[in-house]
């Protein structure tokens, strides 16, 4: 059986760099900036779709700053949910697999301390609400889709919290993150690999599906795991200790934030028949990268 094609939307983000560098190595593969397959004019999507060669659609495109979304809600609409459900109508007819990336702010994060697959979704803000939309649409126009939700992205090719965190150490030691929104820390480098997993042994595997590390972090014990690293590394930091502070305290946030969104990654354990390592042996393994590499 011939290796699949891939085509990777969102190429200029953290997670798009990161599937396009694992995927490439392995298989025939493009990727689309936004520049060239741009969400907000969704009438140019089915034409521009059809002039690409793919058996294999990976979607990590769309509108992902919550704060942008909730003053720009029709933007957001049309980049989380118009164009995905475009996307997987092109994917049925040509009888390509669609996996599309959502997240865990489908989820109200409240009163639930682990969330499932089959959990009732509550977003409380646009991005969440457009995400879940996107979701639907997805499933909806193509069942055989794959719809695979994350939480808390970092990888190398933009900076994410450990590494503004490390950035601000560097130079001053009075810092603070948010100790009461929980989840799960996830790298961009281990969801390459689960994808490509997923794509050769599991070609039918579909529906909605937590792609996860394991175990459970606040942003203020990932900030302070990553500067403990950061530290061992010979990284010269000033301090090691970040001031808890609360959610509600961030006032310049424009989008409420769900508190608990730790989502359970055991349907993918089942899949690939293993352990997911902990969010925390994904971050030392990144940190080591970058700051000792051989």
């Amino acid at each position: 059986m011939p290796a699949p094609r891939i085509l990777i939307l969102g190429a200029t983000g953290g997670l798009g760099r990161a599937l396009y560098r694992h995927m490439a190595s392995r298989f025939e593969t493009i990727s689309l900036t936004r520049a060239e397959l741009d969400f907000e004019q969704p009438d140019k999507l089915s034409a521009r779709l059809a002039e690409q060669e793919f058996d294999v659609l990976l979607n990590a495109a769309g509108m992902t700053s919550p704060d942008v979304c909730e003053v720009e809600p029709e933007r957001a609409f049309v980049a989380n949910a118009v164009a995905p459900q475009i996307l997987a109508e092109c994917c049925l007819a040509r009888r390509a697999r669609m996996i599309h990336f959502s997240t865990d702010y489908v989820f109200s994060g409240v009163q639930r301390d682990l969330w499932f697959e089959a959990d009732e979704t509550a977003p409380i803000n646009v991005y969440g609400r457009t995400k879940l939309a996107g979701e639907q649409a997805v499933l909806k126009a193509s069942p055989s889709a794959l719809v695979a939700r994350v939480s808390w992205l970092y990888g190398p090719d933009k900076p994410s919290h450990p590494d503004n965190i490390i950035q601000r150490a560097l130079q001053t030691d009075d810092l603070s993150a948010v100790v009461d929104k929980v989840s799960v820390p996830t790298s961009n480098a281990d969801i390459s690999g689960w994808i490509e997993q997923l794509i050769i042994r599991h070609p039918t595997t579909c529906g909605v599906l937590h792609l996860c590390n394991s175990g459970v972090a606040s942003w203020h014990s990932w900030a302070e795991a990553a500067l403990e690293i950061a530290a061992r590394l010979e990284v010269p930091v000033k301090t090691t200790c970040v001031r808890p502070v609360k959610l509600a305290s961030l006032t310049q946030l424009k989008a409420p934030r769900p508190l608990l969104t730790v989502m359970s990654n055991a349907r993918l354990q089942s899949l690939l028949g293993g352990e997911i390592r902990n969010w925390y042996d994904a971050l030392e393994e990144y940190l080591v990268q970058k700051y000792q590499p051989q």
